[in-house]
């Protein structure tokens, strides 16, 4: 073991042209000139007798070394910076959220408002794709995602498979869902409509419309496209409304949940703890309504 530490600021210059790809962007960022930022990755390369960059044409390339000692500092100098500049808790601050357009439509949307009432002052942004967002280190950012618990993320509450369809429609096409025409049945492509047709004895693949957003696909079994199969923290607000109802009576555990995903290094900062409980609290009702319609409760 060593007895002594690398110079911080050695550190601190190679995390920041680590991170921006760039020894001119991390001297603009650290107020220095270029070659200062050179000689201190230089420096920590001699300390710790490894090649971090590589230079592939005009561009530096972090080594495999490179990419493992990043990934191991982002969390320690988040934490030394948040202990030398603590942020006040009333300090006006912004946090982004990103998450998918079906989330944020059916669940987070009609309960932002109690947490924008606990925190007036800070300024979110909401960015609603597919994509994974990786900021840099100390920048706001939660996503709230629907996943398998095992990739990753703190599952905030369960879920459920079922199939909704228009008061109308349901009438219509009964309760047997392997009587239902393989052409009236809608779904999200990636979603695990086939688990629930499976369980529901359904031998047909679904062959109406396919949406690659799942708040589409309830949309369009709103306007009588089909019966949607979908998951129940979605279809509840259309359920309650009374514009869907459950087409067939099973409710099939899903195999996803609903999860909040924190990034390490920005775990600690005061506006991403706030959001944080606020999402679990809101999770735990959430879970609890889920149980009440499934009769668990």
């Amino acid at each position: 073991m060593r007895d002594r530490l690398p110079p911080l600021f050695s550190l601190q210059a190679f995390e920041a042209a680590a991170r921006l790809g760039n020894f001119s962007r991390a001297a603009a960022e650290l107020h220095l000139t270029p070659g200062a930022v050179s000689r201190q990755v230089r420096q920590l390369e001699d300390w710790c007798g490894q090649t971090l960059f590589e230079r592939v044409g005009n561009a530096m390339r972090l080594t495999p070394d490179g990419r493992e000692l990043l990934a191991r500092l982002g969390g320690p100098l988040a934490a030394l910076h948040e202990a030398v500049y603590p942020e006040p808790d009333d300090a006006p601050t912004t946090l982004q959220i990103a998450t998918l357009g079906s989330l944020a439509r059916a669940w987070l949307l009609p309960r932002l408002h109690g947490f924008i009432a606990a925190a007036p002052r800070v300024r979110l942004i909401v960015q609603t794709d597919y994509a994974l967002v990786r900021p840099p280190p100390r920048v706001a950012l939660v996503a709230l995602r629907h996943g398998r618990p095992e990739d990753g993320g703190e599952p905030l509450f369960g879920d459920r498979l079922l199939a909704v369809a228009t008061p109308a429609l349901a009438r219509e096409l009964g309760a047997d869902a392997t009587r239902w025409p393989a052409a009236r049945v809608l779904s999200h492509v990636t979603g695990d409509a086939p688990l629930w047709q499976s369980a529901a004895g359904m031998t047909a693949a679904a062959e109406g419309p396919a949406f690659n957003d799942a708040a589409v696909t309830l949309d369009a079994a709103e306007a009588g496209l089909g019966i949607a199969l979908t998951r129940l923290s979605l279809a509840l607000p259309r359920l309650q409304a009374g514009t869907l109802v459950q087409a067939h009576p099973l409710l099939l555990p899903s195999p996803r949940a609903n999860l909040l995903v924190v990034r390490d290094d920005a775990a600690t900062l005061p506006v991403v703890r706030r959001f944080a409980d606020w999402a679990r609290r809101e999770g735990r009702v959430t879970a609890a309504a889920i149980a009440q319609y499934a009769g668990e409760a």
